[in-house]
């Protein structure tokens, strides 16, 4: 179980304390798009994200979009951030973290990776052994595949977080 639980749980990508993942040397941010960063629905980041995006990397990270979905969604998606991108990744398959990674130039001892999805982000990050930070999904509205997922998930997270009594923003494991 614990191979599916993530190192930390924020509400959102704005509740992160990155400066805490700085101290911890973590020089690279692997980010899942859809749910993660905006909804699955929406073409363009927000305003906030972009404005978070740029404050990132301004305090040195590097940062590198990841996604399962296609080339034309993160082409579309990224097109005001300009971000090195990863489209098709087969996460929880690690190919796509490790392209990540070598884009960035870090290793798995200082990347991390941030998503919605405990079978496919939080997987992916556990098999690259990257830190994992997983957030709650922005919306409700999802895939159908994803949908069906999330229904597993939960059942995972609401026997790790009860077992291990572990609250938002705390360590989780």
């Amino acid at each position: 179980m614990s191979y599916f639980a993530p190192d930390y749980y924020y509400d959102s990508v704005f509740m992160i304390p990155y400066d805490e993942l700085w101290k911890m040397k973590i020089r690279g941010l692997i980010f899942d798009i859809d749910n993660t960063l905006t909804r699955f629905d929406e073409k363009q980041p927000s305003a906030k994200i972009v404005a978070l995006m740029k404050k990132l990397e301004r305090m040195g990270f590097r940062i590198c979009l990841v996604t399962n979905n296609t080339n034309k969604r993160l082409g579309i998606f990224n097109k005001n951030l300009s971000l090195p991108g990863i489209a098709n990744a087969i996460k929880p398959l690690t190919r796509g973290l490790r392209s990540a990674m070598s884009k960035m130039g870090t290793k798995p001892a200082h990347t991390v990776i941030i998503g919605d999805q405990v079978l496919s982000d939080i997987w992916a990050g556990k098999n690259a052994q990257v830190t994992t930070i997983l957030v709650k999904p922005i919306s409700e509205k999802d895939f159908f595949l994803v949908r069906a997922k999330r229904v597993i998930e939960r059942m995972i997270l609401r026997k790790f977080f009860h077992e291990h009594k572990i609250k938002q923003g705390h360590h989780a494991t």
